[in-house]
């Protein structure tokens, strides 16, 4: 052991890689290899987190299955927990606590209740592991292919009217949606999807060939086939959203001057109000116009949101409570069970009030800056993923239920843990040889 000299330096040792480390006691050899791979396996049945087992009477999904075996292991694993840790996360944890114990409380209907809470904390244990395997660049990078490939699979499924199940919305028999996904859940995942091949496409330095890159732009073409069937707005606010700000900061990383981006960015604008012409979207949205937006049904429910969370600001409503309520002023939803609130910022507002809408708020500002910082050790993906979900979150849907929100919080929580391993590793420097 060197002795230590008064004035002199020696950089502290970097870690040993995860799976590398010395096992505790309590761990066991070869269950960090099965947490990756089995992590690897959940991200391809996002899109048919629906799809059950044969047999099962509907009990057991694909999904389940395998998220109970990803659990079954991170128990096996404590150190996973370390690893995976994010300030994201952890503010989320503390937003579903809330939630849970308010619910015991406070909620009128405590099955609903704990069931809507389950469907959140699931994902975020799911989010949580997938964290600390995505740490590894080549699972970051494996984990979004998986996604992009099983969303194109998903939507070629779909266009083929494999999989289709009941029409959602008031359009009549051109919104189809699949996998027993609501229409919107379904094309938010193929926006998903999409944003993460126009990345895969444009950026730079990625090691993927003309070929692998034209591959990317027919997984993404399939991707906009099978949101255009699903015709949910609020996959369309993601699209334009997330390539938009993806083209923007590719281009500056490229060195672009701002004249330049602002004139590409008008183009593709230009396009995509082009495309979106002749689509269900367009559809609804001309609908709107025709019928005027106090018809709308998310232009109603939002006065009758903000009423209840100016009756208590402080402590809310208590969970569910706000539901019949809503369905009722609104009219919208069943009369005896009512509807969502549809917008992810109202909904835990009115709930909990301050007491959940801080935590939110925090959760969702952390997303950004993470994402933010990540921009130049991981390009612009990370961010052209957090900002169309924050946006939709607040506008038009309620991204805690779904899995592929809580997959991009993961992806953002890894990209972000990586580089502060790296600017660690690099501070620290060479390790001495008499450290060694």
């Amino acid at each position: 052991m060197p002795i230590a000299v008064q004035g002199a330096r020696f950089p502290a040792p970097a870690p040993e890689p995860p799976a590398r480390r010395g096992l505790s006691r309590f761990e066991f050899r070869g269950v960090w290899s099965i947490i990756t791979w089995v992590a690897m396996a959940t991200i391809a049945t996002v899109p048919f987190t629906n799809v059950f087992l044969p047999g099962t009477n509907k009990q057991y999904s694909v999904m389940s299955v395998l998220w109970l075996l990803l659990l079954l292991c991170f128990f096996l694993v404590p150190s996973f927990l370390e690893r995976g840790w994010s300030a994201i996360l952890a503010w989320m944890a503390v937003l579903f606590a809330i939630r849970y114990v308010y619910g015991w409380l406070l909620s009128q209907f405590p099955e609903f209740m704990a069931d809507s809470t389950r469907n959140m904390i699931r994902p975020l244990l799911w989010a949580w592991i997938l964290s600390g395997v995505m740490r590894d660049a080549k699972f970051r990078r494996w984990g979004v292919n998986i996604f992009v490939a099983t969303c194109t699979f998903g939507a070629i499924l779909h266009m083929s009217g494999i999989g289709t199940g009941p029409e959602f919305g008031s359009l009549g028999m051109e919104r189809v949606s699949a996998f027993q996904l609501n229409a919107n859940v379904i094309a938010v995942i193929y926006a998903t999807g999409f944003v993460m091949c126009v990345a895969r496409v444009i950026q730079p330095r990625t090691g993927y060939g003309i070929t692998i890159r034209a591959l990317f732009v027919l997984a993404g073409l399939a991707c906009l086939g099978g949101l255009k069937l699903a015709g949910s707005r609020s996959a369309g606010i993601f699209v334009v959203i997330g390539s938009m700000t993806l083209l923007a900061l590719e281009m500056r990383r490229a060195r672009w001057s701002f004249p330049a981006i602002l004139a590409v960015a008008s183009v593709v604008g230009g396009l995509w109000f082009v495309t979106a012409q002749q689509t269900v979207i367009s559809e609804r949205l001309s609908h709107i116009r025709e019928s005027g937006i106090k018809n709308e049904d998310r232009a109603r429910m939002a006065p009758v949101l903000l009423d209840q969370f100016t009756r208590s600001p402080i402590v809310g409503l208590g969970p569910e409570n706000y539901r019949i309520e809503l369905g009722n002023r609104s009219g919208t939803g069943d009369p005896g069970i009512g509807i969502v609130a549809h917008n992810q910022l109202l909904m835990f507002a009115v709930e909990m009030g301050l007491c959940g809408l801080i935590p939110f708020l925090s959760s969702c500002f952390l997303l950004l800056h993470h994402a933010w910082k990540t921009w130049e050790f991981e390009g612009g993906l990370p961010i052209a993923l957090a900002l169309p979900c924050i946006v939709t979150a607040w506008v038009t849907s309620n991204v805690a239920f779904h899995w592929h929100f809580h997959f991009i919080v993961a992806y953002v929580a890894a990209s972000y843990g990586a580089m502060r391993h790296e600017a660690w590793l690099q501070a620290a420097g060479p390790v001495p040889s008499e450290a060694r």
